[in-house]
C-alpha cells in the first residue's frame, strides 16, 4: 500500500468513526425519548387512565398503544 492510500485510508477511517459516533448517539436519543413515552403511558395507566383516554391525550392509536404497554 502505497503512502497516499494509507493517508486516504486513515482520513476515511476517521470520518468513518466521527459519523458512526453521530449515528449512536441519534439512535441512543431516539430510544430515550421511546422509553419516556412508554414510562408516561404506563404512570397514566397506574394512576387510573383508560387506554382510550391515554390515546386521546398522547394522539396514539388504541391499538399502537396496546402494543407498546404489551412489550
Amino acid at each position: 500500500m502505497c503512502e497516499a492510500e494509507k493517508r486516504w485510508l486513515e482520513v476515511k477511517s476517521k470520518e468513518w468513526k466521527v459519523e458512526g459516533i453521530e449515528l449512536g448517539i441519534k439512535q441512543g436519543i431516539e430510544q430515550g425519548v421511546e422509553l419516556g413515552q412508554v414510562l408516561l403511558y404506563k404512570t397514566m395507566l397506574k394512576n387510573g387512565m383508560s387506554v382510550n383516554e391515554i390515546s386521546k391525550v398522547c394522539s396514539i392509536s388504541v391499538e399502537s398503544l396496546k402494543q407498546v404497554l404489551s412489550d
